[in-house]
């Protein structure tokens, strides 16, 4: 949608709420290497808690099956910038199903692809903008991206590498060309009522045509549907359960969620748009069980987490990302630590909330960092070493900036340094490219393991080889350095432990923690970072006192331990 800049500070108001876990660590060899560091001291006499045996390791769900997505990291893709096949100067399908190598090969021995496991793609359905979230037909594909069987051919290549797709989906307006408004603006039976309109004006957002108003809260081009009306509701449900049934996408993600059904003045998260979802949910459950509802609910945690999970699968936390870039900015990590205690309290333990940097309605993640490569390193593991569903959006993960206007933070993405368009198309493309340096592109990137590209392939990797990071609980540790932010990652069968630095100077930071989920007598391997580790000494609490794990963490990066009995 086009809507105001997201604002980072909404995150640094939330109020501590505390959390935990309790599960069981998994077995492994243990580390070698010398303690370089001391490890700290039970603070009450007796012994840890002995571990209990480990579970089986369960296979995660696949596609179609009910939290398949739960462990995978996502990629957001604008499809008119994303790549051109056909050398018009605009991105489209096929051009992105010839790029999904370089997303997932499907080889999980190849370290040349980015790795990602899921496709969200940006409007696909005709539209009279250049964005797409103004629909004029919920049942076509937009033609300057291809058509119905290119799209079909797009998710069978995802699926075949192990990626899933995810279709934006906006039900809380159309265009105002779409055809239903322009009936319904002529009173036309049987649409007359298939928008919201008054016969006087009934406060902001309401737009004239000819004597009567009709509601619009994003605009004029873009009038909001009646969902109060049965008609359009199983209208709408029916165009979703075509995508899932006759194309095979894997859901949606809905914009606008919380925008839905307005009750006088109250315009936002009302009683009547949670009672829809649950409807349409429900609805497209018949067909489709395993199908993804993911919600654009931009507002506070509190607020977002509402939605989940009775109405929706997800919801993303802004609030959270606001987070994620402050850290990064200022290097402190306390406000962070905070936030995320809050945010893992308020969704379900097993997931529920879609984490991010930023999106296609925000300024580049570069620009706000002011292209510090140290900056940008550290926020990427910060998203990615964290909690929740990770989402990169497209040029993130090399680097590329851009700032408001919306055309400007949506620019072709850079993947060579070749002329007129950085490889995104043989043809001058549809908006100019970003103003990055030709050195930055993917193909550059590609070949520098020190490149911003490099680090992202490597978190994500680590985040699939590690189900303790892709999946685990988040136990918040007490950490005496304000600029670490220290955490237990924990499923039933691996626990890690998460440090990252985000200030311009090393740490070495003890940390406490008095009650926790450890048993045992762990051993520390170091998966992410320099070591050598030290292990705890765990308490009879299952925490740990006056721990130093590592002597010293470099600025603006991070160490993951795994704690192995």
């Amino acid at each position: 949608m086009r809507r105001d800049p997201r604002v980072a500070s909404v995150a640094l108001v939330l109020l501590l709420v505390g959390c935990g876990s309790s599960a069981s660590p998994s077995p492994g060899p243990a580390s070698t290497s010398p303690s370089p560091v001391g490890v700290g001291s039970a603070d009450a006499a007796g012994a840890a808690p002995s571990c209990p045996p480990i579970p089986p390791v369960a296979p995660p769900p696949t596609l179609g099956q009910p939290g398949w997505w739960r462990d995978r990291v996502f990629y957001e893709v604008f499809v008119r910038s994303f790549a051109d096949s056909d050398g018009d100067g605009v991105g489209d399908l096929r051009g992105v199903t010839a790029r999904l190598d370089l997303l997932n090969d499907g080889n999980p021995a190849t370290t040349t692809d980015l790795g990602v496991t899921g496709l969200w793609l940006m409007p696909t359905f005709p539209s009279p903008s250049y964005h797409g979230y103004d629909v004029t037909d919920y049942t076509k594909v937009n033609p300057d991206y291809g058509s119905l069987d290119d799209l079909r051919a797009l998710v069978v290549a995802a699926h075949q590498r192990g990626i899933a797709v995810i279709l934006d989906l906006p039900l809380n307006h159309t265009s105002s060309k779409h055809p239903w408004f322009v009936a319904s603006e002529k009173g036309q039976v049987p649409y007359a009522d298939w928008y919201v309109w008054s016969d006087s004006p009934q406060g902001s957002n309401w737009q004239p045509a000819g004597k009567r108003f009709y509601y619009a809260n994003f605009g004029a081009d873009l009038p909001d549907l009646n969902l109060r009306n049965p008609d359009v509701t199983a209208e709408l449900t029916a165009d979703a359960r075509f995508w899932l049934t006759d194309v095979g996408i894997d859901g949606f993600r809905l914009d606008a969620a919380k925008h839905l059904i307005e009750d006088g003045a109250q315009t936002e998260n009302t009683p009547e748009t949670h009672g829809w979802w649950k409807t349409f949910r429900g609805a497209i459950e018949q067909t489709s069980p395993g199908a993804l509802l993911l919600g654009e609910v931009y507002d506070t945690p509190q607020n977002s987490s509402s939605y989940v999970p009775d109405d929706l699968d997800m919801t993303f936390d802004f609030g959270l990302a606001g987070a994620y870039v402050a850290a990064a900015q200022s290097g402190d990590g306390s406000a962070l630590s905070r936030v995320l205690e809050k945010v893992t309290s308020l969704y379900p333990a097993s997931g529920g909330f879609g984490a991010f940097l930023t999106n296609h309605d925000m300024d580049r993640i570069a620009s706000q960092l002011g292209g510090d490569l140290g900056e940008l390193r550290v926020a990427a593991d910060l998203l990615l070493t964290g909690p929740g569903v990770p989402f990169v959006y497209y040029g993130e993960e090399i680097g590329m900036t851009g700032a408001k206007p919306d055309e400007r933070i949506r620019t072709p993405l850079r993947w060579d340094a070749s002329s007129p368009a950085a490889g995104f198309s043989s043809h001058a493309p549809w908006e100019a490219m970003s103003g990055d340096p030709a050195s930055l592109n993917v193909s550059t990137e590609s070949v520098d393991p020190g490149s911003l590209l490099s680090r992202y392939r490597e978190l994500i990797r680590l985040r699939a080889a590690h189900p303790a990071i892709a999946t685990g609980s988040w136990t918040p540790i007490d950490v005496d350095s304000p600029g670490v932010v220290a955490a237990l990652r924990r499923n039933p069968t691996e626990t890690a432990l998460v440090l990252t630095n985000v200030s311009n100077a090393a740490a070495s930071p003890t940390l406490n923690l008095a009650t926790g989920p450890l048993c045992g007598t762990p051993t520390a391997d170091v998966l992410l970072g320099d070591g050598p580790a030290a292990a705890p000494i765990v308490t009879p609490a299952g925490g740990f006192g006056g721990y130093r794990p590592i002597a010293a963490i470099p600025a603006r990066s991070s160490v993951v331990i795994v704690l192995r009995p």
